[in-house]
C-alpha cells in the first residue's frame, strides 16, 4: 500500500484542534494524493505482465503475418514482418493495387521501396525512428532505446484509465505511452514521426493480446497519422521460426544507393 505523500506526524495532531486538522487536510487537497509510481516501474511492469523477462528471452526470431486494411480508401492487403535479434528487420505490404511496399533494417541501414516512392535510404531522424522501431524485443530493451523516461500522469484512454508514460529518444521528438492501471498493458502510443514528407502526428491503440512463444502481444490495433487511418489484424507470429539467410539483405537497388552513399 503505498503512503499518502503527506501525513500529519502524532505530536503535531495532539496540540491541533480535530475539527482545524480536518479544515487543513480537506483545504490542501493532496494531503491524500497517491504518488505516481515511476516510469522504470511501469515500463518493467509490462514486460512482467506480457511473459517476464526469461520468456521473452528466449526470443531469438520472429515472423509476424497479418493482415491491412485501410477502410476509407477500401483497400486491403497482407503484411509480414521478420525480425531477428538484436536488430534486424525486413517488412513487406502487398497492398491490393499498390502493389508491394518494402522496408528494412540492417547494420544500422533503413530503407524503403515502393511503386510510389521506389527505392530510398532513409536519413536523420526518420533513419534513427526507424532504427529503434528494429529493436528486437524492445518492451524488454527500453533502456537502450530511451536516454528518459518518465511518468506524465493519469489520462483515461480508450475508455481505460492508464498512466501516461514519456519516453524520450537520444534523436527525435518523445513518444507517449498510455499503460492501463488494472492491467498493466499497453493500451496507446502517440508520436511525432518524420517522414519523408516531414513531421506526422501519429496516434495508435492496440488491444486482443494474445501468447506467442510465453510473451503477450497485441494482435490489433488502428493507426492514425496524416490523416489517413489504418487497421492491422495480427493472424500469426511465429517465434525462433527459421528465416531465409538472405531475407534481411537489401533488394539490389537499395545495395545501389548504399554503396553511393559510402563512395560519396
Amino acid at each position: 500500500m503505498r503512503k499518502p505523500t503527506r501525513f500529519i506526524p502524532l505530536s503535531v495532531a495532539a496540540v491541533v484542534p480535530a475539527g482545524m486538522v480536518a479544515w487543513g487536510v480537506f483545504a490542501s487537497g493532496v494531503t491524500f494524493a497517491q504518488p505516481l509510481p515511476k516510469a522504470e516501474t511501469i515500463l518493467d511492469h509490462y514486460v512482467e505482465v506480457t511473459g517476464g523477462k526469461a520468456a521473452y528471452e528466449q526470443h531469438k526470431t520472429e515472423v509476424l503475418r497479418g493482415n491491412i486494411a485501410f477502410p476509407a480508401q477500401g483497400l486491403t492487403g497482407q503484411l509480414t514482418r521478420y525480425a531477428a535479434a538484436p536488430d534486424k528487420e525486413y517488412s513487406m505490404v502487398e497492398l491490393g493495387p499498390i502493389g508491394k511496399i518494402e522496408s528494412g533494417v540492417v547494420n544500422g541501414i533503413a530503407w524503403e521501396k515502393s511503386v510510389i516512392l521506389g527505392p530510398r535510404i532513409k536519413s536523420g531522424d526518420e533513419k534513427d525512428q526507424a532504427v529503434r522501431e528494429s529493436h528486437f524485443n524492445a518492451p524488454l530493451e527500453w533502456r537502450k532505446i530511451y536516454s528518459k523516461v518518465e511518468t506524465g500522469g493519469v489520462e483515461t484512454a480508450e475508455g481505460e484509465e492508464c498512466y501516461k508514460i514519456v519516453l524520450t529518444p537520444p534523436t527525435g521528438k518523445p513518444e507517449t505511452q498510455f499503460f492501463s492501471k488494472k492491467s498493466g498493458l499497453l493500451v496507446k502510443t502517440t508520436a511525432t514521426a518524420a517522414s519523408q514528407m516531414g513531421e506526422i502526428s501519429v496516434e495508435v491503440t492496440v488491444s486482443d493480446y494474445k501468447n506467442f512463444g510465453g510473451v503477450l502481444m497485441p494482435t490489433r490495433s488502428k493507426q492514425k497519422a496524416g490523416g489517413q487511418e489504418l487497421e492491422v489484424s495480427v493472424t500469426s507470429v511465429g517465434v525462433n521460426e527459421a528465416i531465409p539467410p538472405d531475407i534481411f539483405n537489401p533488394p539490389a537497388d537499395i545495395k545501389t544507393l548504399i554503396d553511393k552513399a559510402k563512395g560519396n
